[in-house]
């Protein structure tokens, strides 16, 4: 059996964000989600709920503020990761460019309720919203209205407390594959390759007509990145454990 996928999510997501994720790997191998970190006030505390639910050995692949999570959690995850697929994400502290838009953000939710912030975070975060999949586009909206506004609160709050995790990059001790749209506004293609030049050995992949939700706009491409990747892995892992047993 190969080792499981666990999916980290973004900001104010769930299971939901990774549709065509669970519906392709969960044919192959145990895909975990974890839940709960929505609910915290600090991406320390999130760590600490994420890191309760990981397994002995697996593939973590982490997305936007899921990244900010692994990233900070490397120190705890050394020996434990087959693979790191870090996806639309920065080890850098939070952008004070940045903060002035998650506050307006968040002060339209609780001005207008989370649906509309919502709608204005999809048209900023993908290159075409309209081209997201009707059900998909559905999901990600009841996700924020079932997580509500408190946790949008603590999210964002976090994100924009978040730690520098760039001194993390070089303890990485996996292989890892770094993937970001390359019209990405929330985290821009030079921070993935920011990470890329800091992690040793990594793999760099910048998705073209994608903005920062990669494994939505393009899940077909996407799908068969990490499906290769994966792949590859599970066969270099197998082959070496055969070589010490």
């Amino acid at each position: 059996m190969p080792d499981p996928l666990v999916l980290l999510p973004g900001l104010q997501s769930d299971d939901r964000s990774w549709f065509y994720q669970l519906e392709h790997f969960g044919r192959s191998r145990q895909v975990i989600v974890p839940k709960g970190q929505q609910y915290c006030d600090t991406i320390a505390e999130m760590t600490d709920v994420v890191f309760e639910q990981l397994p002995e050995r697996f593939h973590l692949a982490a997305w936007s503020m899921g990244g900010y999570i692994a990233l900070a959690m490397m120190p705890r995850l050394l020996g434990r990761m087959a693979s790191l697929i870090l996806v639309g994400t920065s080890a850098r502290p939070e952008d004070p460019a940045s903060t002035p838009r998650r506050r307006d953000l968040l002060a339209l939710a609780e001005r207008e309720g989370i649906e509309v912030a919502s709608l204005r975070s999809s048209a900023h975060s993908t290159l075409d919203i309209e081209a997201v999949a009707p059900e998909v586009r559905a999901g990600l909206l009841l996700t924020w209205t079932e997580l509500g506004l408190d946790a949008y609160r603590k999210q964002q709050h976090a994100i924009i407390e978040r730690p520098d995790t760039r001194a993390n990059l070089g303890m990485v001790d996996c292989p890892t594959l770094i993937i970001v749209g390359e019209a990405d506004q929330t985290t821009p293609p030079d921070c993935a390759r920011e990470m890329h030049a800091a992690i040793p050995g990594s793999h760099l992949h910048v998705i073209e007509r994608s903005g920062h939700c990669v494994p939505f706009e393009r899940p077909e491409l996407f799908n068969q990145i990490l499906d290769d990747w994966l792949l590859a892995q599970d066969h270099a892992e197998g082959e070496m454990r055969r070589q010490q047993g």
